[in-house]
């Protein structure tokens, strides 16, 4: 393959004899260099699970190797390590034929087996691999008769034994193994787990060779009885997949993909795998009482495990080392493999329109509460949506590389819901400050776009940020269906200064404005009287509030219309620390450059996102900081004149701050 590479290279740069040749040159070598790289085998590995590449000797993916890749019924399934070549068989007659399932498993294809009794289909290898570690995932249909599921195993060995290194559900009630060893010998190696996956739950099964490994979604499964103790040896032989005999064993279920290595690895390479598994195919790891963290390829944490919200997890993101592409997921948990909501279970879907670049997640986990209403009060909710009603049940998002626009779905299949299918009254209450009481901080609402059937839907939201909890309001009270009318308010800090600004619906005959402030979050007093002489200018209004030192303050908007009416604003609150760590140099800003001092106690990574007063994203940066003073700078040439936000997010929290840019010009 080589050779030919370089042969085609030399053959291409030779006839190109003009500018444009030589980029046509270069585009067809630049393709082969593509095919050359994504070559199998024994060469190399460009993408491998989890970015786990050493000692892989099987990697089967439903979603790249089976065919036909339209779905229906299966004529071959490709290893992408190019050791081996499988050929289909029956272990009896009149059987269904194993079929590629496009959607089989939160948006991915899987391989279904209907094998029955002691009858079915297996995929037989042709190449001995050395066997010591395997993942896998995919779901059993069961339980019947004799049903064992064999995900994969080895070949019969000559002497009648059978070396078994292979996942299974027993006919004896459902328990987890993992074998390696000769069942005919009475030496069975395996672990009979306490807590079997109940039926048609998909799982991600990890196991060694040493037989002191089997996990089941990220956790230690053998909590059973230990079966004829384990041998410390790989096995080397023929794989198999689903069937493993002729007389049980049979697969009744979905495989998604199979991972097999010639060597044990780490416990940290080992969540790399299971990690990519769990992301690929909306897969939980862990549990409230064993929180599990998500690892990509390149070692970095994008879900870190926490025990309140260590339930439902999904997520999309993509990972070039893993080959990993997931624009959308849900849940296998309250989901299908379509996103398809299961009964009663509040199932959320994300969707994203385009591929995130590589080391870019979202993930959501839930807590445990009830799919129950409750009636927010001052205790449990903002001011501003007091009197709504809101889902008992809470959402948290973690982001990493900075996701911003993603497609939100609720499917209310199952229950009652008090907002019925009227769109308007539904809105994601989203908590900025992440503790998830909706009381402190500042919260923003995010009205549904529309219902179609039974699907709640929340279109293009970026509010979606790092460490946000969300929840779903579904009946809105009076009081904020009148707040919705503003368009946008904030409040930023500048050293001691607090810039004030806000939008109202264009539609709303205003007289004038008061500003209220506040130093405990309960009680208010006017501070300004703004009269509105003639329409809501386009880019709204600000107003700059000197405060008395550090603390927290909040502050509120009244809105008197023109027939006395009033309209109040959602609360926002600003901390003023004694000495902030993000400083603009100047401000107004005029020209192109806006120059930036940022105090860093330590290294660390930040991201600094510039939103226009409308509340609109604009630009993304993200700086890796040295201890000390760092001058960022970010290029605005193509904004307007106008007022800005910035927001800064570290491992110290987040900052905001405003900023006006300005032509110099009078």
């Amino acid at each position: 393959m080589k050779s030919v590479l370089q042969k085609c290279i030399v053959k291409w740069t030779v006839r190109a004899q003009s500018q444009q040749s030589l980029k046509s040159a270069m585009k067809k070598i630049f393709c082969l260099m593509v095919v050359f790289l994504q070559c199998r085998g024994r060469m190399v590995f460009c993408q491998s699970p989890g970015g786990v590449a050493s000692n892989l000797t099987l990697w089967m993916k439903a979603g790249s190797g089976a065919s036909p890749s339209s779905g229906g019924t299966l004529t071959g399934w490709t290893d992408m390590t190019g050791n081996n070549s499988f050929s289909l068989t029956s272990t009896g007659t009149g059987l269904t034929a194993p079929v590629v399932v496009l959607n089989g498993l939160n948006f991915n294809p899987v391989v279904r087996f209907t094998g029955s009794g002691t009858n079915g289909y297996r995929l037989l290898g042709n190449t001995s691999i050395t066997m010591s570690e395997a993942s896998a995932a995919g779901s059993w249909t069961g339980p019947v008769t004799n049903e064992r599921g064999t995900f994969f195993s080895p070949i019969n060995n000559s002497g009648g034994g059978v070396s078994a290194r292979y996942f299974f559900r027993s006919a004896s009630g459902g328990q987890l193994y993992t074998g390696f060893g000769s069942p005919a010998a009475g030496a069975f190696a395996g672990y009979e787990s306490a807590t079997p996956p109940a039926s048609t739950v998909p799982v991600v099964l990890t196991a060694s060779g040493t037989g002191n490994v089997l996990n089941m979604n990220g956790l230690d499964a053998r909590t059973g009885n230990i079966r004829g103790g384990y041998l410390t040896t790989t096995m080397t032989d023929i794989p198999q997949i689903a069937d493993r005999s002729s007389s049980d064993s049979k697969m009744n279920g979905d495989i998604a993909e199979i991972v097999l290595y010639s060597a044990t690895n780490s416990t940290s390479l080992r969540n790399k795998v299971e990690s990519y598994l769990a992301l690929k195919y909306g897969i939980t790891l862990g549990t409230a009482t064993t929180p599990v963290s998500y690892t990509s390829s390149a070692g970095t944490v994008f879900w870190t495990g926490l025990a309140a919200y260590q339930h439902n997890i999904f997520g999309i993101g993509t990972d070039n080392g893993s080959g990993l592409v997931q624009t959308s997921s849900n849940s296998v948990n309250s989901g299908s493999g379509d996103g398809t909501g299961q009964n009663g279970l509040g199932n959320l879907v994300l969707k994203t329109s385009s591929a995130l670049t590589n080391g870019q997640f979202l993930m959501v986990g839930t807590d445990s509460a009830a799919l129950t209403e409750e009636t927010i009060t001052a205790a449990i909710g903002p001011a501003a949506a007091i009197g709504s009603k809101r889902l008992v049940r809470t959402w948290k998002a973690q982001t990493t590389g900075a996701v911003s626009s993603v497609n939100l779905s609720f499917d209310m299949t199952g229950l009652t819901l008090s907002g019925a299918s009227v769109a308007t009254n539904y809105y994601l209450l989203i908590d900025n400050d992440g503790d998830g009481n909706f009381t402190t901080g500042t919260q923003t609402y995010v009205p549904a776009s529309g219902i179609a059937g039974s699907l709640i839907s929340f279109s293009g939201t970026s509010a979606l940020a790092n460490g946000v909890v969300f929840t779903l309001i579904t009946v809105p009270s009076t009081m904020f269906v009148l707040a919705d009318r503003w368009q946008g308010f904030t409040a930023s800090a500048v050293g001691s200064s607090v810039t004030l600004h806000w939008n109202t619906a264009p539609d709303l005959p205003i007289d004038y404005f008061n500003v209220y402030h506040s130093t405990d979050g309960t009680t208010f007093i006017p501070i300004a009287q703004l009269p509105l002489t003639t329409v809501m200018p386009p880019a709204g209004m600000s107003y700059v509030v000197s405060e008395r030192g550090e603390g927290t303050y909040f502050y509120r908007l009244r809105a008197v219309l023109k027939d006395g009416a009033e309209n109040y604003s959602m609360i926002r609150s600003v901390k003023i620390s004694a000495s902030q760590r993000l400083k603009i140099l100047s401000n107004p800003v005029v020209g192109g450059e806006l120059r930036l001092q940022f105090h860093a106690s330590a290294s660390e990574s930040v991201i600094v996102s510039l939103f226009s007063a409308s509340g609109s994203r604009q630009l993304t940066r993200i700086w890796s900081v040295a201890p000390g003073e760092n001058l960022l700078t970010m290029d605005i040439h193509r904004l307007g004149e106008g007022l800005y936000f910035l927001r800064l997010d570290g491992g110290h929290g987040y900052e905001t701050l405003a900023f006006v840019k300005s032509t110099g010009m009078k």
